[in-house]
């Protein structure tokens, strides 16, 4: 903690995260996954860190939490993608676009003449 009064309620979160973590028991063994899970031992390393890391073993042990920690990038992208519209069971917008089309070749049909 730091000198000032603003500085000690000051703490990196990551940090005090894995001190808490590691008192309870919950904190993820990267090289003992590395062993046994490699991919998810890579995601947790170069990954965001995230609460479902510490669910992996310990108290609070979550049976989902390997899947979450390896689609959390599709539940964070998924609402900036664009949707694609239902299409329409109207024909009066194709409809329009023939005529647009009939009277542009007309118009130029009758241009030249």
């Amino acid at each position: 903690f730091g000198l000032t009064f603003d500085e000690v309620l000051k703490i990196e979160w990551l940090v005090y995260l894995d001190t808490l973590a590691s008192f309870i028991g919950a904190k993820p063994s990267v090289l003992g996954l590395l062993c046994t899970d490699p991919w998810l031992a890579l995601t947790i390393f170069f990954g965001p860190c995230s609460p479902y890391q510490y669910r992996l073993g310990g108290p609070g042990r979550w049976e989902g939490a390997r899947q979450a920690i390896l689609t959390q990038w599709d539940r964070v992208l998924k609402p900036t993608r664009t949707r694609v519209p239902a299409g329409s069971s109207s024909s009066f917008p194709s409809l329009l676009i023939m005529v647009g089309f009939l009277l542009l070749l007309a118009a130029v049909i009758f241009a030249f003449q």
